[in-house]
């Protein structure tokens, strides 16, 4: 009730990993932040790390979705592959951005019709990395000053990779007969 009356709210800041991951499941990219930064500055930061020169497509969530992180890609020659939110609206019919033309897509056919297109199940792949590092390592980070703290979760995603290096099971889809 206090924050709601006025009353400075006295919370500690939080913070937030962003990881970019491979095919393969292999941590290639992270950057670590406070919940004050905005998920879309991150995307710079993570494209040089991953020296992404071969990359084709960036699968990510709706908080990184923006014109700017569309053209920032589009120079880069790289597919945006974003969910719009469903308030979005297209800014140019003459001459559709790939935001347009996903929104439209969206719009006419459905979400769900353009998840399968663009199989953004892939994406599922960062939450499962993030569950992996959540579970064995914990949810918490041990250290208190922010180097250290950057430096913990650059350990922590080196030693998941190694992880995934020695012993990573492999899945494949078996066709029901």
């Amino acid at each position: 009730m206090e924050t709601k009356y006025g009353k400075q709210y006295q919370r500690k800041v939080w913070r937030k990993l962003h990881i970019g991951i491979d095919r393969q499941g292999f941590i290639v990219a992270r950057e670590m932040t406070t919940h004050l930064t905005d998920d879309r500055s991150c995307i710079p930061s993570l494209l040089t790390q991953a020296k992404a020169k071969n990359a084709h497509d960036l699968l990510a969530d709706g908080g990184y979705d923006s014109h700017a992180i569309y053209h920032y890609l589009k120079e880069k020659n790289i597919k945006p592959i974003i969910p719009p939110p469903t308030s979005a609206v297209i800014f140019s019919t003459t001459s559709p951005t790939v935001r347009d033309q996903t929104v439209d897509y969206i719009k006419k056919k459905g979400y769900w019709s353009w998840h399968t297109k663009t199989d953004y199940g892939r994406r599922n792949k960062v939450e499962n990395t993030f569950y992996r590092l959540k579970t064995i390592f914990g949810r918490k980070i041990i250290s208190r000053k922010w180097v250290n703290q950057d430096a913990e979760t650059h350990l922590l995603c080196y030693l998941l990779n190694k992880m995934i290096e020695l012993g990573m099971p492999k899945t494949i889809k078996v066709k029901a007969i």
